[in-house]
């Protein structure tokens, strides 16, 4: 069984992750942490994000590696780490899905902010109309 942890930059997805560790554990799954980085594009309603606000990006993306480790050491589990960049997160994480076999997508119901979410919607819920897996979409 191969296991998908969808993580973005916020303290909510260590939730995320502790369950799909605890998940893969049972399950003798392998793991993946996924995170994406939108830092390389546009954003469709700022316009062209300056150097300075793209590279804070890559670095809360690189804090997000990081804590994802410290927190699969912490529990003594192996997890593989993934960085990519889309200006979809939902997008990248349902491709990611497709072209690794991935039998299970964990997912938090938080991360999108209001105005986001009412243009575009949450990237919860695209996974989970478009993922072709299960997704467990966790809640605090």
């Amino acid at each position: 069984m191969k296991i998908l942890a969808a993580l973005d930059q916020s303290t909510y997805a260590t939730l995320v992750l502790k369950k799909a560790m605890e998940t893969a554990a049972k399950e003798n799954a392998e793991l993946t942490a996924l995170t994406i980085s939108t830092a390389p594009y546009n954003n469709l309603y700022l316009g062209e994000l300056s150097g300075e606000f793209q590279e804070k990006i890559r670095q809360g993306v690189q804090e997000t590696v990081q804590r994802i480790k410290d927190q699969a050491t912490a529990a003594d589990a192996k997890v593989n780490v993934v960085v990519q960049e889309s200006p979809s997160p939902a997008d990248a994480i349902v491709e990611y899905a497709e072209k690794n076999g991935i039998d299970l997508i964990f997912i938090g119901n938080k991360g999108a902010g209001a105005v986001e979410r009412f243009l575009i919607g949450s990237v919860s819920s695209k996974v989970v109309s478009h993922s072709p897996c299960s997704v467990m979409v966790i809640k605090k």
